[in-house]
């Protein structure tokens, strides 16, 4: 039976990329974050488009360390307020995955997330914002990787057309528009892989996205 050290070593052991996934990032535990960045920072280096790109292009990875993806998913106003500092200050590159409605919207957030799966900190903001807005997004987008998390966070059936460009065209469009630039990185509600659902990997590849997140692995789709 392998330790809990044996098996810390053999995930710090390698020259590869992994990735570490967070959701809400509470104020109450930022010493707790800001503890394992400082360990994480001592076996990892942070990973940009480009570095991936050149991994998943190459199948070598270019730097002393291996790379190391944080990545926040579901466009928490938590993790700008307690993760951007912090993952700076250690070098590290944040990926922001955003379902784009949520971030769009300006009231009865709650009423949304509770209807589209997405957990919050009751009472955590008094003013009842919980979603990232779009100027924290684009503040985020200088110095990490804005990524889509599709718009509404609702599932995507492959029978479902509407589902299908809602989702994956839908938040494009919104990226395209806040930012000025479309986004390179997708992830699906459910993290299957590509290839499993054939109709909507087309419309991934028509919204020009690069990459796909899921639940097993980190693919290039172009």
């Amino acid at each position: 039976m392998n330790t809990l050290t044996d098996l810390q070593q053999k995930f710090l052991k390698g020259s590869y990329v992994r990735s570490i996934n967070y959701h809400n990032t509470p104020v109450v535990r930022v010493r707790e974050y800001e503890k394992q960045l400082a360990f994480y920072s001592q076996y990892f280096c942070g990973v940009s488009e480009e570095d991936l790109a050149l991994f998943l292009t190459t199948g070598r990875w270019h730097k002393d360390k291996p790379g190391l993806i944080h990545a926040f998913y579901n466009g928490y106003r938590n993790n700008y307020d307690v993760m951007k500092a912090p993952l700076e200050n250690y070098g590290f590159i944040g990926w922001f995955f955003i379902p784009t409605a949520f971030a769009s919207l300006k009231q009865k957030q709650l009423e949304f997330a509770e209807k589209h799966t997405i957990r919050v900190i009751a009472n955590e903001y008094t003013d009842g914002r919980y979603a990232l807005n779009w100027q924290e997004i684009k503040e985020l987008d200088k110095k990490h990787v804005i990524a889509s998390h599709t718009k509404t966070h609702s599932p995507i059936a492959e029978d479902s057309v509407v589902d299908i460009e809602r989702e994956i065209l839908g938040s494009q469009t919104d990226f395209a528009h806040y930012l000025g630039h479309k986004v390179s990185s997708f992830a699906w509600l459910s993290g299957s892989p590509y290839g499993v659902q054939k109709k909507a990997d087309r419309y991934l590849l028509e919204a020009g996205y690069q990459y796909l997140f899921s639940n097993f692995k980190i693919q290039k789709l172009a």
